[in-house]
């Protein structure tokens, strides 16, 4: 049995062919047989372009071959533009032939939800991972090379000479290529690469990722995201992205909370596909944006001018503008800059009335004859990175002033200064701006976008938490005594728990812990409780624990301590699809599920990182504020999801989800009242 084609070996193939075979070659203009095959000549490919055909020996002066066995030179790689009942077999041909990858472009695998295309991927997969040769697709558009330059592939852009430049594009859509790269010459940025990962059968969006990371002309990575594989990988792939000097901008697509309603635990219907992905990213250091158009402008104005960490300096000639850009930032997330003292004043004194800040409104400066050093100082703040202008067409008494005080402000800075201009302007003030390294631009939120992607901060690599030794999970869902034993085991601070086999068991333990206690019957395979009437709190004497005991039901009952006082938290950990263990903390009690309002940190995650996520919550800002009296339980809680990380780590693949509801905070610090830790299925 052969061994299959490395990855990275295979992809330098795939983007760098030697020669290129279609298999399915036709004279029909309208089939994927004749498109690909004279995509590839029209668009310069160099190498040995080759049909394949049975009844053809030649298509517009492109040679016909009736198999791959007659060639005149090897191919690298090849185009499938045949049915997917006959494109297993042809994957077979062509690794018995010696191709390193062939792209199956069809429809009818997986996608179509039918036995037959489920079977056809899952022998696709079979055929890479044994024979030899590595799969793009099925079910995509091919890949582009702007560099060589190489199109294979029957999209409309494949048709076309894309302009070289530092923009890779990894998709799990081929159809929206045409979007992207007409949005890109739009831009007047250039196309690297370009691949359709289909459906995955074999190669992933990721395995494009890796080659773009080590891809001199890659600049840029830009990535359209269905789904991903590995989270770890893709974490760990953007961190390498960082350190070769490139940038990653996503947009994820396919938001969905499908399977959320049935899950156990709290944590897992809390992680949500989308919000769990954009944790990822933010922990990461990956941008993301929220529209196609975002992605595109995000990806060139990062291969423009790179990674610019900061937050946004903004001023617009009218009041108005102003508020509007204030507005939009705060629905966009994207940060204003806080001047410094010495800016204000600086600024301050220009103004002829009202008072100034960032937004800066223009109109209170008497106009740029008088106040021309106003934009530099913007520009000139340490709190800011990237400068916004929103601007409309002017005369040229008015525009001359502005244009050259803008023009000055971006040249003594040295720091990126955009202008939007949503009723657009003249191609003449427009090449004005653009002479003097401004670019314009015609639409604020998508504008608004690409600046939010220009100043994400690269991730720094978390420290590797130090692992605990774990003892194997049982096969099934651990039992609130259990569940606490074991969180103990990691540092987790939980409430004194005792279990007890009958009424005066349980009265005896009351006794020891002292009144008042909590009373919870213990039933396997139930996770909560209190649904049930299991949970029986605020018992006060021996003859309450005992008409509880009597009242859950249940052989085993666990008495605990009371804890009051304080403020109910959740923390957790879940195992969600594509992104890995995932670490949520909030608001807890009946309020977790009900606001919907936690945050997640895909793990591992630094301390730092937690407190910083943590402040942007609802419950980090109760922590926060002034009549919050327990301020010693803010570290404790963090203290807790550190441990409760080292737990997740510590025992992997063998944990599904860990819910901690509530965990009381106050003047005891972060106390675990109730857990459940339940294994991976």
């Amino acid at each position: 049995m052969p061994a299959p084609i490395a990855t990275q070996d295979a992809l330098h193939a795939l983007f760098h062919p030697r020669a290129v075979a279609v298999i399915g070659a036709s004279d029909d203009t309208t089939k994927h047989g004749y498109i690909v095959l004279t995509n590839l000549r029209d668009t310069g490919f160099r190498g040995g372009i080759y049909g394949i055909s049975r009844r053809l020996r030649n298509i517009d002066g492109i040679a016909c071959f009736p198999d791959l066995a007659s060639l005149p030179e090897p191919v690298d790689t090849a185009f499938l533009a045949i049915p997917a009942e006959a494109a297993v077999q042809a994957v077979r041909d062509c690794a018995r032939a010696g191709l390193k990858a062939v792209i199956v472009g069809s429809a009818g695998y997986a996608e179509s939800l039918d036995a037959g295309g489920e079977q056809r991927q899952r022998e696709l997969r079979r055929i890479a991972r044994e024979a030899g040769i590595r799969v793009v697709g099925p079910n995509c558009n091919g890949v582009y090379n702007a560099h060589l330059p190489l199109s294979v592939g029957f999209n409309t852009s494949h048709a076309k000479r894309q302009t070289p430049g530092g923009i890779s594009i990894f998709s799990h859509s081929g159809a929206l290529f045409d979007a992207m790269a007409g949005r890109l010459a739009m831009l007047s940025a250039g196309l690297s690469l370009f691949a359709s990962a289909g459906n995955e059968a074999d190669m992933s969006v990721l395995d494009y990722m890796e080659y773009g990371v080590g891809h001199s002309p890659t600049r840029v990575i830009a990535l359209l995201i269905d789904s991903l594989d590995d989270g770890a990988r893709f974490r760990r792939l953007a961190l390498a992205a960082h350190a070769a000097g490139k940038h990653v901008v996503a947009l994820k697509i396919g938001v969905s909370e499908a399977g959320a309603a049935a899950a156990v635990a709290h944590s897992s219907r809390l992680a949500g596909d989308d919000t769990s992905y954009r944790a990822l990213f933010t922990v990461s250091g990956v941008a993301t944006v929220n529209t196609l158009e975002g992605l595109m402008t995000a990806a060139a104005l990062l291969d423009k001018y790179g990674s610019c960490p900061g937050k946004l300096g903004s001023l617009s000639t009218s009041g108005a503008g102003a508020s509007l850009i204030a507005d939009r930032c705060e629905a966009l997330g994207v940060p204003l800059a806080e001047l410094t003292p010495l800016t204000h004043a600086a600024i301050d004194a220009q103004k002829m009335f009202s008072r100034i800040g960032n937004p800066l409104d223009l109109g209170i400066f008497g106009g740029m004859r008088h106040s021309a050093e106003v934009p530099s100082l913007l520009m000139g703040d340490p709190g800011v990175s990237v400068g916004l202008a929103l601007v409309h067409s002017m005369n040229p008494w008015q525009g001359d002033p502005y244009r050259a005080a803008m023009a000055a402000a971006r040249e003594h800075s040295g720091k990126p200064l955009l202008v939007v201009t949503p009723g657009g302007m003249p191609e003449a003030e427009r090449q004005t701006y653009r002479a003097n390294g401004i670019d314009v631009f015609t639409e604020t939120d998508i504008l608004l976008e690409a600046i939010g992607a220009l100043l994400t901060a690269p991730a720094e690599p978390p420290a590797e938490a130090g692992r605990v030794p774990a003892a194997p999970l049982p096969g099934r869902q651990l039992t609130e005594p259990e569940s606490l034993r074991l969180l103990a085991e990691y540092g987790v601070r939980t409430v004194p728990t005792l279990e007890c086999h009958s009424a005066a068991d349980a009265v005896a333990a009351a006794t020891r812990l002292g009144y008042p206690v909590v009373l919870k019957g213990v039933a396997d395979g139930v996770a909560h409780k209190s649904d049930l009437g299991l949970v029986h709190i605020g018992l006060r004497d021996p003859d309450a624990v005992a008409r509880a005991f009597a009242a859950v039901g249940c052989p085993r009952a666990i008495l605990q301590a009371m804890i009051g006082g304080g403020l109910e938290a959740i923390a957790g950990v879940t195992r969600a699809d594509g992104v890995g263990l995932v670490l949520i903390a909030g608001l807890g009690g009946i309020f977790a599920e009900a606001l919907h309002d936690v945050v997640r940190f895909p793990l591992p995650v630094s301390r730092a990182f937690v407190m910083a996520g943590l402040a942007e919550s609802s419950l980090g800002r109760v922590l926060a504020s002034p009549r919050w009296k327990h301020p010693a339980a803010n570290d404790a809680f963090v203290d807790l999801l550190m441990s409760l990380q080292e737990a997740a780590l510590s025992l992997g693949d063998a944990l599904q989800a860990i819910d901690i509801n509530p965990v009381i905070l106050g003047p005891a610090g972060a106390i675990a009242v109730d857990a459940l830790v339940v294994p991976s299925p």
